[in-house]
This record gives C-alpha cells, sequence and structure tokens, in this order.
C-alpha cells in the first residue's frame, strides 16, 4: 500500500503492552512495518505487534482505510464516513448519497471505495463527487440482491463481498466498477471438491502476493488469487477472523476472542 501514513511520527510512547485484539476489529499498515488498529479503542502497533500507544474513540470503529495520506474510518452504525487525523481525533463526518448503511472501507491509491447493507457500491477518485451504483438494481434477476459485508482493491481491480437472501455467500469482481463478475469461492481441501460456507465479515488485498484474502466465521481464510481454480483455504483458531493486514515485512490478522497473529511476509 503506497500511502502509508505519517502515523509513524506519533509512535512515541514508551512501553511494550500486550495487544489483546477482542477489541479490535480492523488497521491499516503504518511506516516502518507497524500496523494501526481500531475497535472500541485505537492503537499503534509495531511489526511485531505489540501495542507502542493507544487512544480511546467516543464510538467504535468497524473499518479503517487510508486514501491520499488521509485516514478514513466507519463508526459503528454505518451511518457517516468519518475522516481522523494523524492522532485519530475526528475531523469531519459526512453522509454519503446512500440508502443502506455503509459496511466496509478500501482504498487504492487515491480511490476509496464502500459498501452498503442494500447492495450499493460507492467509490470516490480524490476529492471527486461519489459514484454510487446499485448493485441490486443492476443486476436484479441475474444476480441475487446482496447485502455487502467487505470489499477490497488493488492490482487493478476491486472485489466486494457479502450474503445474499439465503445467507450464502458471494463475491464479485471488477475493474472499474461498473461491470461486475462473480468470483467463485470454490477450493480443494484434502482432494475433494468445496464451497465457502461461512460468514463474510472482510476483504483484503495483498500487493506483494497480487492476491484477494476472503475472511470469515469458523476462522476461515480464502485465498483469491488472479487464478479462479487456485483457491485455497486456511482455518485460524479463532471463531471469527475480522481482519488480515498486509504491512511491509509482516501481516497481522485479528479475530474474535482475543485472536492476534503476526505472520511473516
Amino acid at each position: 500500500m503506497p500511502a502509508r501514513l505519517f502515523i509513524l511520527t506519533l509512535l512515541l510512547s514508551a512501553g511494550c503492552l500486550t495487544a489483546y485484539g477482542q477489541d479490535l476489529r480492523t488497521g491499516v499498515p503504518t511506516d516502518g512495518g507497524g500496523f494501526l488498529v481500531a475497535g472500541d479503542y485505537l492503537a499503534w502497533l509495531d511489526a511485531e505487534g505489540n501495542v507502542l500507544r493507544k487512544r480511546p474513540l467516543s464510538r467504535p470503529v468497524t473499518a479503517l482505510a487510508v486514501c491520499s495520506d488521509r485516514l478514513y474510518a466507519l463508526e459503528a452504525g454505518g451511518l457517516e464516513l468519518t475522516m481522523l487525523d494523524a492522532d485519530g481525533a475526528v475531523v469531519s463526518r459526512d453522509k454519503l448519497p446512500v440508502k443502506g448503511r455503509l459496511r466496509a472501507l478500501a482504498a487504492d491509491r487515491n480511490t476509496l471505495w464502500a459498501v452498503t447493507d442494500a447492495g450499493e457500491i460507492v467509490h470516490r477518485v480524490g476529492d471527486a463527487a461519489w459514484n454510487v451504483f446499485d448493485f441490486n438494481a443492476q443486476y436484479t434477476g441475474y444476480y441475487p440482491s446482496m447485502d455487502f459485508r467487505a470489499v477490497a482493491a488493488g492490482g487493478g481491480s476491486v472485489m466486494v463481498a457479502g450474503i445474499g437472501p439465503d445467507g450464502a455467500p458471494a463475491a464479485f469482481t471488477s475493474a472499474r466498477g461498473t461491470v461486475w463478475s462473480e468470483r467463485l469461492l470454490d477450493y480443494t481441501e484434502q482432494g475433494l471438491p468445496c464451497t465457502f460456507k461461512g460468514t463474510v465479515t472482510a476483504l483484503s488485498y495483498d500487493d506483494a502476493q497480487d492476491r484477494f484474502y476472503l475472511l470469515g466465521s469458523g476462522g476461515a481464510q480464502l485465498a483469491l488469487p488472479g487464478c479462479s481454480h487456485c483457491n485455497s483455504l486456511t482455518h485460524y483458531p479463532a471463531e471469527t477472523l475480522f481482519a488480515r493486514i498486509a504491512g511491509s515485512t509482516k501481516n497481522l490478522l485479528l479475530g474474535s476472542d482475543g485472536f492476534q497473529r503476526v505472520e511473516e511476509r
């Protein structure tokens, strides 16, 4: 991710505390290989996952994204897009021209993406006006009506995922956000064909690997590389995975019940 934030300059507090992940649901990488994570509070972590600094929040944060060196957040409820300063203080809160509640954020360079539980996919390039794509209206009768829960962008494409009316997960990809194709969630396990069945909680894009990751219940992480027949599933010891944050040298996984794992890239 090219916009790694000026947040690194804020990693000034002494002492390293253990970062318990039960309150942490989202995050972004920072310069120097660390991470900024959020949930009921903001925490700046080093590359090993140790807490360098914490800040309380007036409202829990469910999603973070960095776009054009600006830090954006979604607060619980998904009614507004919040911009934070480098110290985590609220700069502005803006309502987007959408019908549903905002559920997830993603950024790719100067483009910011968001999705709603009403099947809307919105994006903005720089400070331009928001472009709202009503997926459910555009694909009525072709794709199921979607409650989107996740979005990620990178490598010249964007992926969204959520659940349909029957509760089944589904994912879709696009190059520009106007024409969407379904990305099948099939994989092979012990030689047998399988399909991802878990609840969708997040998507992430790993630039170094040029692949997307879909996270969900049961500690499931489905790798989605460019080859649609090369999907693979990994299980982690967490009831639910909330986030996979690709840092410059390491990845950070956050999950329920305090699950937190740092992995080498």
